[in-house]
């Protein structure tokens, strides 16, 4: 009740959603990396592997809540003195976690990236940092049926965690199609060890020129629930025959699927003292970006609360609900929310 008290003050008064965060400076004083509504983790090494992957272990809180294999957390980390924050699946089993207190995520890095191009010389063992609790529903879902695991790059790391878990646990066949560059399939020790204890489990690496048909070692008349994950067009390939031939079909996509406006429409903006024009047929703070308007993006997709303003006046869409705000002073989040109304907003 207290806490509800101090929340509905926070917002009322203080502009934050929550008290935890008003008081998150002086928190930081004596636990490093605190973050409101967040899991203190602490790095314990990080390794780079081949194809600028870089697999990092982190040792969460006693408090963080263990995760369920395929699930994700969100990562934040203060860089040169901005928080960032991104997304990533967790690579580890939730045995691997039971047994040790460490997880392990595998993080493919970018030299243009704003985020994974700074992990190599920021991500150093003793390094705080916050973790979400795990999300998603990309899970295993039945250890009764045939299983077959089709993934794009990065989107083995998933799947690395749902066989470690689950193989013990069924005795149906589980095949595993893993799409790479040439030099840059990931965990290729751990696989074999595992094809090697279960005899009811086998896995392919291949490239697209290999086999550019990626559904080709797809066995439909075996009945197998498929498990994709990769890039968009990718994941769409797979998800056409899963439907053509009836099958099962699970899939895990980073981002946020935001719905369009059907129009064009303009909408007047006062930002602190200036004015702008945005269209109502994307998110706030993409178009804020194009303009170069000082604003901070975090993991855009709703989750960070890093690109949170407050909006004055006018009516905008959240785009993860579907709700329309009222038209009165507000804490909107920018990546997600979409112009409906002249809106004054106050960065």
């Amino acid at each position: 009740m207290i806490t509800q008290i101090l929340d509905q003050f926070s917002k009322w008064f203080l502009h934050h959603q929550s008290f935890a965060s008003y008081i998150e400076p002086i928190m930081q004083v004596f636990k490093p990396a605190w973050r409101a509504g967040q899991y203190r983790a602490q790095v314990v090494d990080a390794v780079s592997l081949n194809g600028s992957f870089l697999s990092v272990q982190l040792k969460p809180s006693k408090q963080w809540p263990k995760h369920t294999a395929g699930q994700h957390i969100s990562l934040t980390l203060e860089i040169n003195g901005r928080l960032l924050t991104r997304v990533f699946t967790v690579a580890s089993s939730a045995q691997q976690f039971k047994n040790t207190g460490l997880v392990r995520l595998l993080i493919k890095t970018n030299a243009q990236g704003r985020f994974t191009g700074l992990l190599n010389n920021t991500l150093k063992a003793g390094l705080w940092c916050s973790i979400s609790a795990p999300n998603g529903d990309f899970v295993f879902k039945s250890t009764h049926t045939p299983a077959t695991f089709i993934a794009g790059g990065s989107g083995i790391t998933p799947m690395l965690a749902m066989l470690d878990d689950y193989l013990s646990q069924t005795t149906q066949k589980v095949l595993l199609v893993y799409y790479a560059k040439v030099t840059e399939h990931q965990c290729v020790d751990e696989l074999g060890e595992l094809a090697a204890r279960f005899a009811h489990f086998s896995f392919l690496l291949l490239t697209r020129e290999q086999s550019s048909d990626i559904t080709c070692n797809i066995k439909p008349w075996e009945n197998p629930d498929i498990y994709c994950c990769g890039p968009a067009a990718f994941m769409q390939t797979v998800s056409d025959f899963a439907i053509k031939h009836d099958l099962n079909y699970y899939q895990e996509a980073f981002g946020l699927a935001l719905p369009r406006l059907k129009d064009d429409s303009q909408f007047n903006v006062k930002i602190n003292s200036g004015a702008h024009v945005v269209l109502g047929n994307d998110v706030l703070l993409t178009q804020f970006e194009e303009k170069k308007l000082p604003v901070k993006r975090g993991c855009g997709i709703g989750i960070c609360h890093q690109c949170q303003c407050i909006k004055k006046s006018g009516v905008v869409r959240n785009l993860k609900t579907g709700e329309l705000s009222d038209s009165g002073e507000q804490l909107i989040q920018l990546c997600v929310s979409q112009a409906v109304s002249d809106l004054e907003l106050q960065l």
